[in-house]
């Protein structure tokens, strides 16, 4: 067996314990165990369906109950695009940290806020271009999203 060591948002986290404390799942490593199990068999990994990814065995389905012959079935390609959300983005906790209950932010408060931050931590204040770098590789990771407001700038906090 091999182990795995990841850093997750604390979001995340909670949502996790959340299932663990109800009963839903015995312990977070096994509500991991469960969720990459899935992942392999929706993308044809997994032991279950013999390599079959579970789009293909829903098409199939599908087919079988229209009855249409399966020289008319046609596999629809579909571009997968996979967001990576764990990867070290620099500031990355400390903007997050900003946002406290906050869904949308103005780039000016997410840097004010994380200055204030920085400075209470006793780490010197970020500059605007690296602020600027960790927003746009946390738009890259799925994790914020731009929105322009006239000359404005509002950054959306992704769930």
């Amino acid at each position: 067996m091999k182990s795995l060591e990841m850093e997750i948002s604390e979001k995340l986290s909670e949502y996790i314990q959340k299932f663990v404390d109800e009963g839903i799942f015995e312990s977070v490593e096994a509500f991991a165990k469960h969720s990459i199990y899935w992942l392999a068999e929706l993308y044809g990994f997994g032991e279950q369906y013999e390599g079959k990814s579970l789009s293909s065995l829903i098409a199939e389905i599908i087919g079988s109950k229209v009855k249409v012959p399966a020289s008319q079935v046609q596999e629809v390609k579909t571009e997968v695009k996979t967001v990576v959300k764990d990867f070290k983005i620099p500031n990355k906790d400390l903007i997050l940290e900003s946002y406290s209950s906050s869904k949308f932010m103005f780039e000016d408060a997410i840097f004010a806020a994380c200055q204030f931050a920085a400075l209470k931590q006793g780490n010197p204040p970020i500059s605007k271009e690296e602020f600027a770098k960790s927003l746009d590789q946390m738009a890259e990771a799925g994790i914020l999203t731009r929105i322009q407001k006239g000359e404005k700038i509002m950054w959306k906090r992704n769930e």
